[in-house]
């Protein structure tokens, strides 16, 4: 059991990482963004003199690094560190211009945030927040303001601006205060939402990754549409039990026997899995329900545990379909100079019991009924009336006009073994 746990923990970890991985890629590229629009907004301005070279510089590092977080990003190499390098990097680069910016035009650090490039930070926490790890965001907030702080020791405020400040009294002082607390509660209040909404998301990830991973080991054992359903809670439902119109197809292979006398074991697992994976395509890519493999059969089924409009002409396409895949196989093995191969089909559409089935500790969803015989009873005709493919009338007047192009001949009315009424049958007479 540790195992497994160890396993599913390791699958997870895996989409976990694909998915940073994606959310690095996007942040990489709007990094890029942020500088050109950075050294926009800075280069707009009129600047002059050392202080423009200084932040011309910081911009030149700035695209550096945004040119150097896009090669990594895109060339798959991530570590759970690199988002805190790089957002370090973000915000001392901006919190530097934006400090050296405020200098240059003679405002001091006191007014910082009343200049427009300010709004920045709050590009810098939403980015942060792309990468689905919420604590990155309170990091970033709090560096912002830690190293805005600090500039407030390297570019002291403008003596002129603060002796007009004491002129003005008591209100003087108001207004600067709130120029200093104010943005600073605006920036902790953004990275607090931030902070909620980016835990909301990871959680909303992560609970899709579970499912995501849990639907594909089912699939290994079921169906995708019955393994969906499981994954999504819905077992209550299929365990129930319920009477629904449905499609049933049988798939056996002709000779099987003989065929399997001349084959190693190896050779006959290989055959039978060969088997399975390309007959089996066409019923998953129409939607249908491999309901079980009954040694070199297989039974599916059109109608549950989705019900569809259109679950009759799903049934015949998919039977044609088959046939398709067949001959692909048997050609494919003669090229390789092996046996050919050929297959039978029945199909018939009619009210099935749809349900899980077994003990405590075994359950089985499969389908049971009339309808299942009469399947059954028709793959065997296929075998004396000379084509592959016997289906009901009752799936062809349910399929209605979406019949596939194919022809059909009617058979005279069959007595099938175990049904006491005759079937109105159709045989295959030539693929489309």
């Amino acid at each position: 059991m540790a195992r497994s746990k160890f396993g599913d923990s390791m699958d997870i970890q895996e989409l976990l990482r694909s998915a940073e991985l994606d959310a690095e890629k996007t942040s990489a590229v709007i990094r890029v963004v942020v500088f050109v629009t950075l050294a926009s907004v800075i280069f707009s301005a009129d600047v002059s003199g050392g202080s423009s070279a200084s932040i011309g510089v910081m911009i030149g590092v700035y695209g550096l690094g945004s040119i150097l977080g896009l090669i990594l990003a895109w060339r798959g190499v991530f570590h759970p560190r690199v988002p805190y390098l790089f957002v370090t990097f973000d915000v001392i680069l901006v919190s530097a211009q934006i400090l050296m910016l405020a200098d240059l035009m003679g405002m001091g650090s006191s007014f910082t945030f009343a200049l427009p490039a300010v709004g920045l930070i709050f590009v810098i926490l939403v980015h942060a927040s792309m990468r689905y790890r919420p604590w990155l965001v309170i990091y970033a907030a709090g560096l912002f303001l830690a190293v805005l702080n600090f500039g407030g020791l390297v570019f002291p405020q403008d003596q002129t601006i603060t002796r007009g400040m004491r002129m003005m009294g008591q209100a003087g002082m108001g207004s600067l205060m709130l120029y200093q607390i104010l943005p600073a509660t605006l920036v902790v209040l953004a990275a607090f939402i931030l902070f909620v909404t980016n835990r909301r998301t990871r959680a909303l990830l992560m609970k899709s990754i579970t499912q995501t991973n849990r639907a594909a080991k089912l699939s290994r054992y079921f169906s995708p549409n019955l393994a969906n359903s499981l994954a999504e809670g819905n077992d209550a439902q299929l365990l129930a039990g319920r009477r629904v119109s449905a499609a049933v197809i049988f798939v056996d292979i002709r000779g099987f026997t003989s065929l399997g006398e001349a084959m190693t074991p190896e050779e006959l697992s290989s055959f039978l899995s060969d088997f399975r994976n390309r007959l089996t395509r066409p019923i998953f890519e129409l939607g249908g329900t491999v309901d079980k493999f009954i040694g070199d059969a297989i039974m599916a089924v059109f109608g549950t545990p989705i019900q569809r409009g259109d679950d009759a002409a799903r049934a015949v396409n998919c039977a044609l379909k088959i046939l398709d895949a067949a001959r692909v196989w048997s050609a494919d093995r003669e090229r390789l100079g092996k046996a050919p191969v050929e297959i039978g089909i029945g199909v018939h559409f009619g009210e099935v019991f749809a349900g899980a089935l077994g003990g405590e500790q075994l359950l089985e969803y499969t389908v049971i009924g009339d309808t299942v015989n009469i399947a059954e009873r028709l793959e065997g005709l296929s075998r004396t009336v000379g084509s592959p493919l016997v289906v009901s009338a009752a799936l062809l007047d349910a399929a209605g006009e979406a019949q596939g192009k194919a022809q059909w001949r009617r058979l005279p009315s069959q007595q099938l073994k175990g049904h006491r009424q005759a079937i109105d049958a159709f045989c295959l007479e030539a693929p489309s």
